[in-house]
């Protein structure tokens, strides 16, 4: 039996392909590594992103600012131009838009303490000195003086506005000037209402009855707010259409307020200058 047996194991042994093999120790270290180094998870290829060039132009831009310890900001356009006259600067207004704090920086730059404030006026004084102080609407020794422009008021368009100013003005001034109004904006300022430009330039309102200027009105697209009546002027939201209309004036873009009376009036100062041109001469 046990001879059987030994027969056996020499004939299995005869007959093992691997029976010649000796492992080293280390090899199969080695090889049981590799096995478990491929068992393990791959990470995931990671996708290179490539930004815009204009970016990277942007980045090295900025980079290179800087380095050199200087931001850069966009500045808003000159709102003023400055030249010499003589002793005088001559100040012209560009930008009737611009925001009162550029108009201030760009006085300062000139060392002039100037304030400048622009406010939407009717059309009659786009363009026009219509406050301030030191400035030519004051009679005493002003120091701020309009230089008229034959093409103001411009009525739709911003004029060119220039001021003459002494290069050594001394103490602060200030002045307010007209422009136009935006869409939606209200006038802060109104001029007489048949001065050229305005909305009754040319018509004879005080040679009109109260009902002749109502109708003369509509036709603008204008409507009277409310009447003004005697000598506390009253208010009144209607009269009699057989009355006079002695002054009117705008209260909105599309408003007036009459002062009106049972007798016809006798024409103001104001209301003469603005009918001057006119061909029946108001």
């Amino acid at each position: 039996m046990n001879h059987d047996v030994k027969q056996l194991r020499i004939m299995l042994r005869a007959h093992d392909p691997a029976s010649g093999v000796h492992a080293d120790p280390s090899d199969l270290a080695a090889h049981a590594q590799h096995i478990m180094a491929a068992s393990r998870p791959q990470p995931v290829p990671r996708r290179r992103t490539w930004k815009p060039a204009v970016f990277a132009v942007a980045l090295g831009t900025v980079i290179a600012v800087a380095a050199l310890g200087v931001v850069v900001w966009p500045r808003p356009a000159e709102a003023l131009d400055f030249t010499r006259s003589g002793k005088d600067y001559i100040v012209t207004v560009k930008d009737v838009y611009a925001a009162p704090e550029q108009y201030a920086e760009e006085f300062r730059a000139h060392g002039l303490p100037v304030t400048l404030e622009l406010e939407p006026v009717s059309p009659s004084l786009v363009g026009k000195v219509v406050g301030g102080q030191g400035t030519s609407v004051e009679e005493e020794t002003p120091q701020i003086k309009p230089i008229p422009d034959p093409n103001c008021p411009a009525f739709e368009d911003p004029c060119t506005v220039k001021l003459r100013i002494p290069a050594d003005l001394a103490g602060p001034a200030g002045v307010t000037l007209g422009r136009p109004a935006r869409e939606g904006e209200n006038y802060t300022t109104t001029g007489e209402i048949s001065a050229p430009g305005e909305v009754l330039h040319c018509v004879p309102y005080m040679r009109m009855t109260v009902g002749q200027l109502r109708g003369e009105l509509a036709k603008r697209g204008m409507g009277i707010d409310s009447f003004r009546v005697g000598p506390k002027r009253e208010v009144r939201p209607n009269v009699p259409d057989a009355w006079w209309p002695s002054v009117v004036v705008l209260s909105g873009r599309t408003k007036v307020v009459i002062y009106a009376g049972p007798q016809q009036a006798e024409a103001t100062p104001w209301y003469r200058d603005a009918q001057a041109g006119c061909t029946d001469g108001g």
